[in-house]
């Protein structure tokens, strides 16, 4: 479950900088990068449903269950 929340939370970020990268990147390197674009929109969003649905189905939706799951407190 641990290894799990830490993939689709890396994938978030992962996803948001090829897409913030892609997109501002389409001014100087042409439209080809609009594929960089969808895809990353497509794991950012892909990552946040499958985080959403795992913290539903284990019941981990307070900070402070993130937190213990986390062993952070």
């Amino acid at each position: 479950m641990r290894r799990w929340f830490v993939s689709y939370t890396l994938g978030m970020i992962v996803g948001a900088v090829l897409f913030l990268c892609s997109l501002v990147a389409i001014h100087w390197l042409g439209p080809q990068l609009w594929v960089g674009v969808a895809l990353g929109g497509s794991l950012l969003v892909g990552c946040n449903i499958g985080l959403e649905v795992l913290k539903r189905h284990y019941q981990v939706t307070t900070p402070q269950a993130i937190f213990r799951l986390l062993n952070w407190s």
